[in-house]
């Protein structure tokens, strides 16, 4: 096996990493919603794009307390880890907004703020204009 390939959140917002390899998983931007999942109630965000996540298991069909679903789970592309599943197709009209997205475990994920602009606070890059007498 090789080296994984990794992408990185780039915006500038918030996002979150692999708790476990710190490898980027999503940005804040694309967040739908926080919540709860599964039967255990485990605290967990939906994201509409995440990175470095890959398919951990076959398609599986289940209900849950919002409708019947087909859910992939997903694993860090870092280490392997299962954070979450994607929502591969929602029977119920109401719910195909979730179609796509990806509900991962709040507890298996880190929170890193936003970066913040460098601003140089040197004079002589500070803009200057020329006013012509």
């Amino acid at each position: 096996m090789g080296r994984p390939f990794l992408q990185y959140v780039k915006d500038g917002s918030a996002k979150y990493i692999c708790r476990c390899c710190s490898c980027d998983v999503a940005s804040m931007s694309g967040l739908v919603w926080q919540g709860v999942m599964g039967a255990a109630r485990q605290p967990a965000v939906l994201l509409r794009d995440s990175v470095n996540l890959e398919p951990a298991s076959e398609p599986r069909s289940e209900r849950l307390s919002s409708g019947r679903y087909t859910l992939v789970d997903m694993c860090c592309r870092g280490c392997a880890t299962v954070l979450g599943w994607r929502y591969k197709e929602a029977k119920n009209l109401e719910e195909k907004y979730k179609e796509g997205c990806t509900l991962l475990q709040i507890s298996l994920l880190s929170f890193v703020e936003a970066e913040k602009p460098d601003v140089d606070m040197h004079p002589a890059s500070q803009h200057t204009v020329a006013v012509r007498c």
